[in-house]
Formats: C-alpha cells, structure tokens, sequence
C-alpha cells in the first residue's frame, strides 16, 4: 500500500532525529527519560519518543501524526528552552520578532468574551478542566502548557460601566523564535500547526461552554 507524502516525511524526521545529542535536551528541557524512551508533554497530550527509531505514540499505541511529529522535533532537537521560556509574557503582535499583523479580529474576541462575561462560572471551570493554573492577571487569568515548559496566559476582564469584557492570548516573550526555518526542509507546515496553537485554547472553551450558549439562546424562546 502506497503511503501519502506527510506519513514519508515523518519518518523521515525520525531518522533526522536520532542524528541528535538525547541527552542533551533531555537535560535542557528537565525531560523525563528511561533507556528506550523520552516522554514529553504537547498541548496537554502526553507522548513517548522511541530513543532507537525515533517514532512518537500516544499512551493509546497509536502514532503521532506529520505537525505533531514535526513541531516536537524542531522544539527538542533546535531549541533551548532558555532562549524563550523567560516567564514574561506578551500578545502575539507585541513579541519580539513576529509579524505585525491584524490577527484574530476584534469582533470574533468580543463575541466570545461577551458569551463568557454571562456564564463566567463556566468559564473557571473549563479552564480547570482543561488543566489551566490560575495566575494573578487581569480579572482572571489561567496559564497553560503549551510543550514543557513553554506557556501561554489566558487573560480576561468583566464588563464594567466604561468597557466591555476582554479576553487576550499571551505568549511567552520569545516564543516567535521557537522554530527554525532550517530544521528539515519540509517542515513548512509547522506554520499552519503554529495558527492550531493560537486558536486552540479558544476553541476548546467555546466547545466546552457551548451547552450553556444554547441554553441561552433557547431560554427565552416561544414556541411557535
């Protein structure tokens, strides 16, 4: 059976993989380790690394796929996680080195923190359950981890009489310089697999809360 493109290139970062020192960012990431296996944390999923074939499962057996394997490879084998894990955190288009660019629009963060701003115990708890630690900011905020130690904040305000609620994304300050271009050649879906990243959070709240959206919504409805 013939195999697509993204399953050959996979393997392929396996192979570049093994060409790289373990130990050495085992020891820089505080890594968990025994003789056959690396084991590394990625958006909340857990992930064992076979030192000898370089392959990436899940605790389930199956494998990871072509962005999973290709955005922890280029964080293990080219990145420090002191080069941008500083603790300090900033929106998107503050941190140094990235894009200046519109990002996500002011409409879209301002229907979601409206929605939350009404069902805000919710909200908590969505947080909680998707392993969110509460950091003093803002309103509220909770952070998450992204890989390792490499975080993002989850900020939010409550509507008062002068503004209405706001939610904002914060990254760790470095963070825009976590990948390198040169890692493999074709690893140029790490890009679309960064977009996944910021919108996740997001989009795991709303998928979360969208019981009590409906509720609602339906509420106050009249039959017809």
């Amino acid at each position: 059976m013939s195999r697509d493109n993204y399953a050959l290139s996979r393997d392929r970062a396996q192979q570049y993989f093994l060409q790289f020192d373990q130990e050495a960012f085992i020891k820089a990431w505080g890594l968990q380790a025994d003789e056959t296996s690396v084991f590394v944390t990625f958006l909340g999923g857990n992930y064992r690394i076979c030192r000898k074939t370089g392959s990436i499962s899940l605790p389930d057996g199956s494998p990871a796929d072509y962005s999973e394997t290709l955005s922890i490879f280029d964080l293990l084998c080219h990145q420090s996680p002191a080069k941008f894990c500083t603790g300090r955190h900033a929106p998107v288009n503050s941190l140094p080195g990235s894009p200046k660019t519109g990002g996500v629009p002011t409409d879209f963060h301002s229907r979601i923190a409206a929605f939350f701003d009404e069902h805000f115990p919710a909200f908590e708890e969505a947080c909680l359950a998707l392993g969110g630690v509460p950091v003093s900011l803002g309103d509220t905020a909770f952070r998450f981890t992204v890989f390792e130690n490499l975080t993002v904040i989850l900020k939010f305000y409550h509507a008062d009489e002068e503004f209405p609620p706001a939610m904002t994304l914060l990254w760790e300050e470095y963070c825009a310089r976590c990948h390198d271009e040169g890692t493999v050649p074709y690893m140029y879906t790490q890009f679309c697999a960064g977009g996944v990243v910021v919108a996740l959070p997001v989009t795991l709240l709303f998928i979360f809360l969208q019981k009590y959206y409906v509720e609602g919504v339906t509420g106050g409805a009249v039959k017809g």
